[in-house]
């Protein structure tokens, strides 16, 4: 036994190293609406999802899995992008017994290699949906293209690297106003609250910051653990895969889907146990996000039945490519200035793509939606000097209400943990604070 639980940890541990160092329709409560022209024949194969047969065969979870039998209505709601994916969101439209009606809106945005189901995994009491549902919101949920939820695209198949070709840009400024307009659009509310953990956090910061007319249609941004301006992150993974190009061996070697779920389900799966879940957790936890004191080694094996949820090589690239400047720098995808050389994505250069030869920056001192920050003492991806800058810039349009510190909270206790719900109260509080004629 012993034995398997270090075979088990190794191998795990290994795979991530190696990949680094309307229509609508009710079926068991669950109403779905389709958005777009009717697609054909071979674009419905293309809309398939690839990660469904792990999903089926290793114990996966689906939201449709999740949501329903802990008493909650469920709907599922595609949206279609101008550029040819089909996003899936989805809402819980009120509380556990509560009855439909006009409400506040709430968009919740994942972080990286996550998904939707990390907001409704834990129990009633301790998942963020379903505690906002139950104090009275509409709750809508957002998947970024090509994770485990969003796989649909009219043009490629997710094994052409053109299907992966997106990055941080393509969340904020083609899938970010898609989903917020869908959202207000079935609700009927005039604006909605965000609340985004991690990446979620960064798509938002770059979506206010570019198209000032979402600033209009979002009441209050709340970030969990937000991620900006990244030169002094801690974890190893992330960090060593920029510091010794990784990113860009992913690419040379045409790599484009990083941590899908269909290949790490095998290893994983054997991680059940309480001892062989601590040792996976721990592993896992301090590569990817850092240390957690809070998370329950048992939940390891709750948490593998949906993480991780696929990530593109592409937006590791961006981010790797912040880092590596070693400056306050948040900025657009970087193409570089070699307008000559061709990679799998068929990309140019940043004179070609933006007319100059560094990529514009996501300016925060242009965001006006009030924004709370949230904050962890531990966070070792949503550093003290990275939170700083983003207050510094916030308070340049006068957007930043407040920076809520949470003791010994890390990166993903704020998704994972089930110690304390207090992050939640207090946004939940800002939330109805500025929530007055929205609806």
């Amino acid at each position: 036994m012993q034995h398997q639980r270090a075979s088990c940890l190794a191998w795990v541990v290994l795979a991530v190293l190696a990949l680094s160092s309307c229509d609508a329709r009710i079926i068991r409560g669950l109403h779905q609406t389709a958005a777009g022209p009717i697609p054909s024949q071979q674009q419905r194969k293309l809309l398939q999802n690839p990660d469904a047969p792990a999903l089926t065969q290793y114990g996966g979870l689906t939201m449709e899995n999740i949501v329903p039998k802990n008493g909650y209505p469920l709907e599922k709601h595609a949206v279609d992008t101008p550029d040819g994916w089909r996003l899936n969101m989805y809402r819980i439209p009120h509380g556990k017994g509560q009855q439909p009606g006009p409400r506040p809106v709430v968009l919740l945005h994942h972080g990286i290699t996550l998904s939707s189901a990390c907001f409704t995994l834990l129990q009633p009491n301790e998942s963020m949906a379903y505690v906002f549902a139950d104090a009275g919101f509409d709750v809508w949920m957002a998947n970024t293209r090509g994770n485990t939820f969003s796989r649909g695209n009219y043009n490629y198949s997710f094994r052409d690297p053109l299907y992966w070709r997106h990055s941080i840009d393509q969340y904020a400024l083609v899938d970010a106003p898609a989903q917020i307009d869908l959202a207000l659009q079935v609700s009927g509310a005039k604006k909605l609250a965000v609340v985004g953990h991690s990446q979620g956090s960064s798509i938002m910061y770059a979506l206010l910051s570019s198209k000032p007319e979402y600033n209009e249609k979002v009441s209050v941004a709340l970030h969990m653990g937000p991620v900006a301006f990244i030169a002094d992150i801690a974890p190893g993974v992330v960090k060593d895969m920029a510091s010794v190009g990784n990113d860009n061996m992913f690419q040379d070697m045409q790599m484009p889907e990083f941590l899908w779920y269909r290949l790490l389900a095998p290893y994983v799966k054997q991680c059940a146990g309480a001892t062989a879940g601590a040792e996976c957790m721990s592993a896992l936890n301090n590569l990817l996000f850092g240390p957690s004191s809070l998370i329950k080694p048992e939940d390891f094996e709750l948490i593998l039945q949906t993480w991780p949820a696929s990530v593109s090589t592409r937006n590791l690239h961006h981010w790797a490519s912040m880092f590596r400047t070693a400056e306050l720098d948040f900025s657009r995808y970087d193409y570089g200035t070699d307008c000559t050389s061709t990679t799998m994505f068929q990309d140019s250069c940043n004179q070609a793509e933006y007319g100059s030869l560094a990529p514009p920056q996501y300016e925060l001192s242009l965001i006006t939606t009030p924004t709370v920050i949230l904050k962890g003492t531990v966070d070792v991806l949503a550093t003290p000097a990275d939170i700083a800058e983003q207050e510094r810039r916030l308070q340049m349009a006068g957007s930043h209400v407040a920076t809520i510190e949470y003791p010994g909270f890390s990166h993903m206790d704020f998704i994972w943990q089930r110690q304390t719900q207090q992050h939640i109260t207090d946004m939940i509080r800002y939330a109805k604070q500025y929530a007055e004629g929205t609806y």
